[in-house]
């Protein structure tokens, strides 16, 4: 994940194909084999941020 976030990869996509390849049928099993990395959870924030941000702008 973070190769990938670093090549600016889409990470949604990646995840999802990710999650189809290890035969999960909802998503949240894959996530939670990622809940330990402190590098993907910085990854996370920083997505959130700039998502926050730009709904800031659409609603001032």
């Amino acid at each position: 994940m973070i190769a990938w976030q670093r090549e600016g990869r889409d990470l949604d996509q990646k995840m999802l194909a990710l999650s189809t390849y290890l035969g999960h049928t909802k998503i949240s099993c894959t996530y939670w084999y990622l809940s330990a990395a402190p590098e993907l959870i910085a990854v996370a924030g920083a997505k959130f941020e700039r998502f926050a941000a730009l709904e800031e702008g659409r609603n001032a």
